[in-house]
């Protein structure tokens, strides 16, 4: 038995010292999938056939003043926000992929009361060849920027841009099937068909926002159509152009024993929205810009059902700035330390329907203009330690005081 040991241990030893070695974690690549970000792209470019990703994030919101409750959504006042995301990817080949998101986030506000909400993607991507693949799922829509890069490395402010969450609703999934893939090199498209809003869900102080579908499994009662083309690379120049038509009537019928004009009738509402981006990079300076319109008819239908004043019109934009101060201190650092200033303009209410002017009904407006200023602190590319300060007006008459933003996000 001595014997044998003897003669077997250099093997062993040799075949530990040639094995290859097995990677426990395998780091992300930042390599993202069109239409993903960069935690929820990791499947894509994995050597394995199942992995785990996702991100993390806590804000903290101080008003400088009293914040008026003018609406009952959250969205609008909150002062705390927890949200976590965890990807799961799968591999039934190298050209099936399987992608499932869990998304949740806990909102406290300055009233003490707390609310906890969840959405979820669950896609299932064919990978034909590099210009055509299809999506099948609850996926992202790929208007705006913030919406298909909403992990917390992926935008400068600790919140969100207004104008990514009150005019482009993100997050926001619908279920549907897309086409999407590369017509020239660098050139990609995106062109999908989804359920449509549900229009009786909207409030006026966010939109659009409370339409969106988190159900992937009813029956779709209404249909829409989304599409992007974006050329360039973020990581030098990049320009991009999106775009949204759908019903948002959700199949929704006035009761005959409603006291109102429309009694017995079918909701008729639709919803349009257009957006473009741009980002250009140079050395340590980061420019970016992003500009959205929407339009919504039957506004004048959907004020019957809640008694919402919605706009018939919407419009926003903003202009960003950010500059890495880093490098004139210590340039063998992997440390960043971006300043960043931008200025936002928004109106939820750019036109109302003529059947509600004039009403002497309370409602939340924004009519909006924002001016941000902070910092990112990023010790690695994976996290980042953020603060930011907010001058806001709101040209509606509604008292909007200042903010304070705190934050700290990773992805992995």
């Amino acid at each position: 038995m001595a014997l044998f040991f003897a003669m077997t241990t250099p093997l062993y030893t040799y075949a530990q010292e040639n094995e290859e070695p097995q990677k426990l974690i395998e780091a992300l690549t930042y390599e993202k999938q069109p239409g993903f970000a960069n935690a929820s792209s990791k499947i894509f470019t994995s050597e394995r056939k199942f992995t785990i990703s996702g991100f993390g994030e806590v804000n903290y919101v101080n008003f400088q003043g009293s914040k008026d409750k003018s609406s009952e959504d959250m969205e609008l006042f909150y002062s705390n926000l927890f949200r976590t995301g965890i990807w799961l990817g799968y591999k039934f080949t190298d050209r099936i992929i399987l992608v499932g998101e869990l998304q949740t986030e806990y909102l406290t506000d300055q009233f003490q009361q707390g609310e906890f909400a969840f959405a979820y993607e669950l896609v299932l991507d064919f990978l034909i060849n590099n210009n055509f693949n299809l999506r099948f799922g609850n996926y992202p829509m790929g208007i705006g920027w913030v919406n298909q890069n909403d992990e917390p490395i992926g935008f400068k402010s600790v919140n969100r841009p207004e104008v990514e969450r009150l005019i482009i609703p993100t997050a926001w999934m619908e279920f549907g099937l897309l086409a999407y893939g590369y017509a020239l090199p660098k050139l990609e498209y995106a062109f999908g068909v989804t359920n449509g809003f549900n229009g009786p869900n909207f409030s006026s102080g966010t939109w659009i926002r409370n339409g969106r579908n988190h159900n992937m499994f009813e029956r779709p009662s209404s249909y829409a159509f989304n599409g992007k083309l974006q050329y360039g690379d973020e990581d030098d120049f990049l320009i991009g152009v999106s775009g949204y038509y759908g019903d948002a009537s959700k199949g929704y019928t006035f009761s005959t024993e409603d006291h109102n004009p429309y009694a017995g009738e079918k909701l008729n509402s639709n919803l349009g929205m257009l957006s473009a981006h741009g980002i250009y990079k140079v050395g340590n300076l980061e420019l970016f810009g992003l500009m959205a319109k929407g339009w919504l008819s039957g506004t004048e239908q959907l004020f019957q059902i809640h008694q919402e004043i919605l706009g018939a019109e919407t419009f926003g934009y903003y202009a960003q700035a950010a500059y890495d101060i880093l490098p004139f201190f210590n340039q063998n650092t992997e440390w960043k330390l971006p300043l960043f200033v931008r200025y936002e303009r928004l109106n939820t209410h750019q036109k109302i329907h003529q059947d509600l002017q004039g009403l002497d009904y309370p409602f939340a407006k924004n009519d909006l203009e924002v001016v941000t200023v902070g910092f990112n602190a990023q010790p690695k590319k994976s996290i980042v330690l953020k603060a930011n300060y907010q001058i806001r007006k709101n040209f509606a008459g509604i008292e909007e005081p200042n903010q304070v933003e705190l934050g700290v996000g990773f992805i992995f």
